[in-house]
């Protein structure tokens, strides 16, 4: 075999994961705040995947907890600047283990550059591919001009010079062409201006303009409390709902949290009616919403107030700025000012305002706005004809026009009609706060100028930072090509290494995301790259993906389309990495289904994995980790090029498996997974022995599908987490009462995704459909829960209960107060002395999360578990049967 890389061996994963759960919070100089790119993933997990997949594997047991050392300390984002020498150390490893020159690294699913930016980092040669022209772009700021037009003695200005000063210059010139639509001078007007949508009340004896707000807080705070309230003069002016702005606490019986707006339904406060979500739907694209400014924020010396708008300030929002619009000159190519392209309307899965008939992408903006942005965006073609005027190096202006038409993007980021406002922290959410364009009623909008501490320079230090980041990493441009991972255009064996994070099926639509802030690149420096922008959004026709789109449009991408996609790139990594060169996938999916077609399309592309390590590269404060079961963590599969000829036999598979599996995840128990986290990590140890066979058959001569040697990685490590937290053999519990205590400890009380859950009920034998009629699992559409025993109606219990049912109704039992009902339960079913029913019940409130009503049950029962056993010893069961104990609902135990 050849030669191991060191990822292949061991990694210092508890130090990496903390780093990299951390760095999800750090902004100051990191490159996640020069653009927005989406499902960047962590440097600290990309360099350690990096060089571990390029480093030999150390033989010498104090030489590799040395090299795992290095790897650890130089991990927190902060020790890059602090302890440098950490940096050099792992460099100074590659290039002794590349004598004839650097070694050559690939990500052609480059993204938000991560990968190939640590790959710099650490001295490679770096070539960097992606398809979509933003992200392109966003790789060229990050990988190629920082390092090319750095400052190479004290006396030459860098390019954060440069960039500083023509930030300076596009505000200079454009703050006077927008000081009319901000009457009150940039300095002492409003920072933030409160709007919101609008509509005609349904009921015809009202016809209220009715202000459309999820809340009525404007700050709600410990430091500050602001909010409005409506009035309305039904005798005199019957039509007109006013809108006034109070400071401090409201008073008593006054709740801001009410706005007129509940799950997408409407609340006329002047008469009561209620529109429905479908009426605000289809009265939003037959009528067009209507919208309103009804609030201010000023800032002056620190103090906040909140306070209604003046009539100028009305006046030039509503009159002044859209006749200014008018006036902006289209771009000579033909262009216009602002983007008038339509939407791609069968992405409405991911653009929350398609269904309200917001269709274009001027659509997201109001006047002002896009007076704002499209005046900027005529500042960096004007910066940019400064630049050359006054002598610089065409290609050095290019980049810096760049990085100014990157602050147009982030200004849109900012004050489009979709960013919301957070009172309690009084901030301003991003367009973009999940990978998706939410429906929002009520938004901001804010002036970029209104003081020297105001959003344009607040911009320009976020970018000069990650700019100063990228400028310091000592090496050498990265290559960066525009080019389609399916059709590399490299020789055989370019590459020492590949390290990619490929798309995953539809959890992302890159292209159509993107096609937010390429509308804006187009109009800010369009010109200087024609090749880029040629198309009226992001070319989307060979882009790895699978769309959310509707299935009978011409953007529609199936699953199957999707991984013959991915399968041809993946062929192409092997053809493109050299022979002893490992290829690295970052892959995080919680679909089973998703992990089986991945081994399929690497067992096609000559692939086998090697080894994996489970990864942390999610922010556990993201808003979907609070809407269900998903993961925190990436697997990384490490493959080699190799094609599997042996046959496998199962049942020496399944053994072989069940030592895998154990192995590594008593490495991984390190890392205190939990959830789909821990089952995605028996993933990467399955494929180690699943990707050894070509074939792996039953004695009758069958083949194992995939599929079912993937429920047998689910089996094996569902009964090592439970063998760890019953701390026994855990054939003595039946299997759904495993079941049950498997999915308490790895999803809580969350809906699983029914796929998610077939597989677990495949994993401990059990029928979800009885588990269902015995009340245990409720499902709902497309997803299933477990109910806890507060939850359940009712719980008998049979000759033929489970120990979790007898659990839940002794729960039920010791709830009530019903103690000698209790006693007898134990008793009749020898739950008081079966081990098993104890270790059952102390491993679920050890899982159970704190303040959990089952959990506070179990710790009653299990402390008073020695005088139960005694008293249930002491009755005298007369009969083998159980009797059938009814517990009762949980309206007669109150009654009770």
């Amino acid at each position: 075999m050849t030669d191991q890389k060191l990822i292949e061996q061991e990694l210092p994963l508890a130090e990496v994961n903390t780093a990299s759960a951390t760095e999800k919070s750090v902004r100051h100089g990191h490159i996640s705040t020069m653009h927005l790119w989406w499902a960047r993933r962590p440097l600290a997990m990309s360099r350690a995947v990096v060089f571990g997949s390029l480093h030999p594997a150390v033989a010498d047991e104090e030489e590799r907890d040395q090299v795992l050392a290095d790897i650890a300390v130089a991990s927190p984002f902060d020790s890059l600047a602090r302890y440098p020498t950490a940096i050099e150390r792992l460099q100074e490893r590659l290039a002794a283990a590349f004598p004839h020159g650097r070694p050559k690294v690939l990500d052609c699913f480059a993204g938000g550059g991560a990968i190939p930016l640590e790959a710099l980092r650490l001295g490679c040669d770096v070539t960097a591919v992606d398809i979509n022209p933003v992200a392109h772009l966003v790789q060229r700021a990050a990988l190629e001009f920082p390092q090319t037009y750095r400052a190479r003695s004290l006396e030459e200005p860098s390019l954060v010079d440069d960039f500083l000063q023509w930030a300076g210059w596009v505000r200079d010139w454009a703050r006077p062409r927008l000081a009319e639509a901000f009457p009150t001078g940039h300095e002492n007007g409003p920072a933030v201006f409160f709007w919101c949508r609008t509509m005609v009340c349904g009921n015809p004896a009202c016809r209220a303009e009715v202000p459309l707000v999820t809340s009525r807080w404007l700050a709600d705070s410990a430091r500050r409390k602001a909010w409005i309230s409506f009035e309305c003069d039904r005798v005199s002016n019957p039509s007109v709902i006013e809108i006034s702005v109070h400071s401090g606490a409201p008073p008593r019986g006054e709740d801001p949290k009410k706005g007129t707006i509940k799950a997408s339904s409407a609340t006329c406060p002047a008469c009561g009616t209620t529109r429905s979500s479908q009426d605000m739907r289809e009265y939003a694209k037959n009528t067009g919403l209507g919208r309103r400014l009804y609030a201010c924020l000023e800032i002056a010396n620190g103090v906040r107030q909140y306070r209604a708008p003046m009539e100028d300030e009305r006046r030039a929002a509503e009159v002044t700025a859209p006749s200014l619009l008018d006036k902006l000159e289209e771009l000579p190519d033909g262009t216009s000012a602002v983007p008038d392209e339509p939407m791609v309307t069968s992405q409405y899965r991911r653009y929350g305002n398609l269904v309200y008939g917001i269709d274009t992408f001027r659509g997201l903006f109001i006047e002002r706005q896009l007076l704002v942005l499209g005046t900027l965006a005529a500042g960096v073609r004007a910066a940019h004809a400064a630049m050359l005027d006054g002598g610089m190096d065409p290609a050095r202006a290019k980049a810096v026009a760049t990085y100014l038409g990157f602050m147009v993007d982030k200004i849109a980021d900012y004050d489009s009609s979709f960013t919301s406002w957070a009172a309690s922290g009084e901030f301003q959410r991003s367009t973009f706060p999940r990978q998706a364009i939410a429906m929002v009623w009520d938004f901001v909008e804010t002036d970029p100028f209104w003081s020297d501490d105001a959003i344009w320079a607040s911009h320009t230090r976020w970018i000069e930072l990650a700019l100063r980041h990228c400028e310091n990493l000592g090496a050498g441009p990265a290559t960066v090509r525009r080019g389609n991972a399916q059709d590399l255009p490299f020789p055989d064996g370019s590459f020492d290494s590949v390290v990619v994070d490929p798309p995953y099926y539809d959890a992302i639509q890159y292209g159509d995301l993107s096609d937010f802030f390429y509308v804006w690149l187009k109009r800010s420096i369009g010109p200087l790259y024609p090749e880029l922008f040629a198309t009226p959004l992001t070319p989307k026709k060979q882009e790895v993906i699978e769309t959310r789109a509707d299935k009978k449009s011409a953007e529609y991408v199936s699953h199957d389309e999707f991984e013959q996609r991915l399968q041809r790139a993946l062929a192409e990594m092997a053809r493109v990495v050299t022979p002893d060169g490992v290829v690295s996938i970052v892959f995080a999916h919680t679909d089973v289904a998703a992990w089986e077609r991945l081994l399929r399309a690497l067992r096609s592309a000559g692939l086998i994995v090697t080894t994996s390590w489970p990864m942390r590269s999610e922010r556990e404060a993201r808003s979907t980790a609070q809407i269900s079961a998903v993961l925190g963590s990436s697997v990384v599969l490490v493959c080699r090029r190799a094609a599997a000829t042996e046959e496998g036999f199962y049942d020496e598979v399944v053994r072989e498996l069940h030592a895998r599996i154990a192995e590594r995840l008593e490495d991984f128990d390190q890392m205190s997974l939990a959830g789909a986290d821990y089952f995605v990590s028996a993933i990467g140890p399955a494929f180690d022995v699943f990707a050894r066979y070509a074939r792996i058959s039953r004695l009758s001569g069958e083949e194992v599908n995939v599929g079912e040697l993937m429920v047998l990685a689910r089996q094996a490590v569902a009964h090592h987490a439970m063998r760890r937290l019953l701390g026994e053999d855990t054939t003595a519990l039946d299997n759904p009462s495993l079941f049950y205590l498997t999915w308490r400890w790895a999803y809580d009380g969350a809906a699983v995704p029914a796929d998610e859950a077939y597989k677990l009920e495949r994993a401990f034998e059990v029928d979800l459909s009885l588990l269902a009629r015995g009340g245990l699992v409720v499902q709902d559409g497309q997803s299933f829960t477990v109910v806890g025993p507060e939850d359940r109606d009712q719980v008998t219990v049979t000759g033929g209960s489970s120990t979790i049912d007898i659990l839940h109704a002794a729960c039920q039992l010791w709830d009530s107060g019903r103690r000698k009902e209790l006693e007898q339960l134990l008793a009749e079913t020898s739950a008081a002395s079966d081990p098993a029913f104890w270790a059952l019940a102390k491993a679920l409130a050890q899982t159970l999360p704190e303040g959990d009503r089952e959990r506070t049950i179990l710790l009653g029962l299990t402390g008073s578990g020695d005088s139960l056993t005694a008293a249930a010893s002491r009755i005298i069961v007369t009969t083998d049967t159980p009797r059938l104990f009814d517990p009762g609902t949980p309206q007669q135990k109150d009654e009770r």
